[in-house]
């Protein structure tokens, strides 16, 4: 197996199958369920063993949502949309005086 450190000792990647650049080979015991759940940085390698890091804090999820310029364009359509109302009540009025003008 090799494993990808960093300069703690953390495992950061690792490769059962194939090669790693900058890995280190490992031949010693294998946590229960290692390879199946592994986290970058949940294990380090300490007196030659893969114990889990006392340290790790879980990532924070990325935040999903809109971007700031999603919200830029957004305003600017409700601007244009409100600019369009305003000029469709404007030529409905213009047209009513001219129908009513008409008589």
């Amino acid at each position: 197996m090799k494993l990808l450190l960093d300069d703690k000792n953390i495992i950061i990647g690792m490769a059962s199958i194939g090669s790693i650049e900058g890995a280190v080979d490992y031949n010693g015991l294998i946590p229960d369920g290692f390879e199946e759940q592994f986290k970058s940085n949940f294990y380090m390698l300490k007196n030659n063993l893969i114990t889990e890091n006392p340290d790790y804090v879980a990532p924070e999820p990325p935040v999903i949502g809109p971007s700031k310029q999603d919200k830029i364009n957004a305003q600017i359509m409700l601007n244009q949309a409100k600019q369009k109302e305003d000029q469709d009540k404007f030529n409905a009025q213009i047209l009513l005086k001219l129908v009513g003008g008409m008589k």
